[in-house]
């Protein structure tokens, strides 16, 4: 692989980027929240390319610098987030395990490595130019399948065979850089295609979406991770059960806020924990599409 393919990829995709190298920058911390062995293997592999990338953003990624400011809260925030998806999985092939779990936008997640019971059927989706990508690092087998696509494409899902509701849906990092009625319409069309389904996925609040929304601060998101100008957050909620009014038999079934691990190394962060509007700025929701 070289720079050209990674090129290839739109600023959106970019974001990917950002949780592979926090996963494999607090792995090889003291006493790391994860460790993720795989995203240290392909972050070494692309920092053959970044190191000699003519792009600032790429450069500073094979330097570990993911943000102008510190990003040591970035790496614990993401590792978080990624133990609580990994818990998701973990919990849901302990009851079933030769379920199905799909990951929708699953960028260059590894989960899969950590996860495999040696039983699990699992698809990762993503759009064309990252599963091009993914391909230089991932194989292939009667087990795993790896999906090109828009996930708002909903040819998709002729794709996944099961047809059962043995199967977990993950969207991780995803929901918030689609539009409202986009997420609407994917929920709806999975309960129907899927029904009994369940659904871990990450939220932002709605008043964030509606910063966002002003010039001055989308700028300033845009610049601290070095993100294209079409990057932002377009959708978000204000409470785990909104997605119940969306249909009959959509059910919220418990939530997951940054602060609830109560984790050290989260530092002063934690205190912000201990207000409403903080504590769910960016939380998980789990669902099932009855």
């Amino acid at each position: 692989m070289d720079e050209k393919t990674i090129n290839k990829i739109s600023k959106i995709s970019e974001t990917l980027l950002i949780p592979l190298y926090s996963r494999a920058l607090e792995s090889k911390t003291e006493n790391p929240i994860i460790i993720d062995k795989k995203a240290i293997k392909i972050t070494e592999e692309l920092n053959k390319i970044f190191e000699k990338s003519k792009s600032l953003f790429y450069r500073n990624l094979a330097k570990g610098k993911l943000r102008k400011r510190s990003s040591k809260k970035l790496n614990v925030a993401m590792a978080l987030r990624t133990r609580r998806f990994d818990r998701y999985c973990s919990s849901f092939l302990k009851e079933n395990p030769n379920g199905v779990v799909v990951e929708l936008g699953c960028g260059l997640s590894t989960r899969c490595s950590r996860i495999d019971n040696d039983k699990v059927t699992w698809y990762d989706l993503d759009l064309p130019e990252v599963i091009n990508i993914r391909k230089e690092f991932f194989r292939e087998s009667e087990r795993y399948h790896l999906i090109a696509s828009s996930v708002i494409d909903f040819k998709w899902m002729e794709k996944i065979k099961e047809k059962n509701n043995k199967i977990l849906f993950i969207a991780e990092g995803l929901f918030m850089y689609l539009q409202e009625q986009d997420v609407k319409n994917l929920l709806i069309k999975m309960q129907k295609s899927f029904s009994g389904c369940y659904l871990a996925c990450e939220v932002v609040n709605s008043y964030i979406v509606k910063i966002l929304k002003r010039k001055i601060w989308r700028k300033k998101f845009q610049r601290d991770f070095g993100f294209g100008e079409d990057t932002s957050f377009y959708f978000g909620i204000k409470n785990s059960k909104e997605f119940e009014k969306w249909n009959q038999g959509i059910t919220f079934l418990e939530e997951w806020t940054y602060f609830d691990d109560k984790e050290k190394k989260m530092g002063w962060m934690n205190l912000l924990g201990k207000f409403k509007k903080f504590r769910k700025t960016q939380w998980t929701v789990y669902y099932q599409l009855k």
